[in-house]
């Protein structure tokens, strides 16, 4: 039986869609594999991530992660004045193949403006291709979501990774300087985002961190509905914004259910 337990901040939306791309990610065919989360009242910013039958190792998936190919997919018809800002696009190994365009609505004409948070002239396909680079296939589990590199990569699912000319002493966009990317997060994050689709209410994104161990596609479902009977740790967050570009902000804990 492997098992992979990866240490998360359950108030940073990014690292808990970076989980659910980790639980997508595994190989296909692991119908055995459960997730679920461990967290606690007592020490909010601190819990795990536990996949039980992975059938595979972390560093296998980085590695066929960091090898990957990557392009953008013409659309038909421009969206919104930007088509090659937000083009779908494709991924793919010598074994699997994905299409990532969780930041368009269902008719592929116009963007969910909440979760595309890039802007200027970065592109999609840019993003993805650059973000695959910078993951580092040697990286242990405990430190899978803290492994920071110099970059201005990002998608914006990080609220570490916002551009804050206060944090930093500068403003990293006008001077053209780089900002801390947490490749890992941003990249399985990613993928988390085209299957584990959250919703927007009054502002406000919802999500659970689920207790007992499920398989993906109960998953899916309990990580952002109501579920009579379900242990979980609820949590919300709001997507801000700082000039031009947008943020996933941190999580609030807002009560468990048992």
């Amino acid at each position: 039986m492997s098992e992979i337990r990866v240490p998360i901040d359950p108030l940073n939306p990014g690292q808990f869609f970076a989980c659910c791309g980790l639980f997508e990610m595994l190989p296909k065919g692991q119908a055995q594999a459960l997730a679920r989360f461990e967290v606690s009242e007592s020490a909010p910013r601190k819990g795990h991530f536990v996949v039980e039958n992975a059938g595979g190792e972390l560093g296998s998936l980085l590695t066929v992660l960091r090898e990957a190919q990557s392009e953008g997919v013409q659309l038909d018809g421009d969206v919104e004045g930007a088509e090659g800002a937000v083009q779908p696009v494709r991924v793919w190994t010598a074994q699997e193949q994905w299409l990532l365009n969780w930041w368009l609505d269902k008719f592929q004409d116009k963007t969910v403006p909440w979760m595309k948070c890039w802007a200027g002239q970065v592109r999609s396909a840019g993003l993805v291709s650059e973000l695959l680079s910078l993951l580092e296939p040697s990286t242990p589990a405990v430190s899978l979501f803290t492994g920071a590199t110099m970059s201005k990569a990002k998608f914006g699912i990080d609220p570490r990774s916002a551009w804050n000319a206060l944090d930093f002493g500068f403003s990293p966009n006008a001077h053209n300087k780089d900002a801390a990317t947490y490749a890992a997060v941003e990249v399985l994050g990613c993928f988390g985002l085209q299957t584990f689709r959250p919703f927007l209410r009054a502002s406000i994104v919802r999500y659970n961190l689920w207790t007992d161990g499920l398989p993906l596609r109960v998953a899916r479902l309990a990580a952002f509905r109501p579920w009579p009977g379900l242990r979980r740790f609820q949590y919300e967050f709001s997507v801000d914004k700082r000039g031009s570009y947008k943020y996933f902000g941190f999580a609030s804990f807002k009560g468990r259910e048992d």
